[in-house]
């Protein structure tokens, strides 16, 4: 097939992946931060990771927690949001919830009666 040929079966507009877009990916995707380079590519989170999977790019980051950031962890999860944790940490909120969960911290009660709201129902499937 010629190559005229396989550029009119290509998808065409505005979320087409151009090279650069590619080159800025290959170049920060391994550095991890997959939220920043979304928003300097003006694309949705989903979108870069599919692509980074799609072109067979992993992170080369795993940030460890310190016990510092356990101890600080358990100390104020009870009593602070996850997004403020999040920013302290310098951490997703995904990876706060999931080590929280880890480590069985739960949210006070006095913190989750403070902004109206009730611990999850458990299901019992």
């Amino acid at each position: 097939m010629t190559k005229i040929k396989e550029d009119k079966k290509l998808i065409k507009g505005p979320w087409s992946w151009t090279p650069d877009d590619i080159k800025l990916l290959k170049k920060l995707y391994p550095h991890g931060n997959t939220r920043m380079i979304a928003e300097k590519l003006c694309r949705p989170l989903t979108a870069v990771r599919q692509k980074a999977y799609d072109i067979g790019m992993k992170t080369d980051t795993y940030q460890y927690w310190t016990d510092d950031e356990l101890n600080q962890l358990a100390k104020l999860y009870p009593n602070t949001s996850t997004r403020e944790l999040a920013e302290k940490l310098n951490r997703s909120e995904g990876s706060i919830k999931t080590k929280a969960r880890q480590l069985g911290l739960r949210k006070s009660k006095s913190y989750l009666k403070a902004i109206k709201t009730g611990p999850r129902k458990q299901n019992n499937n």
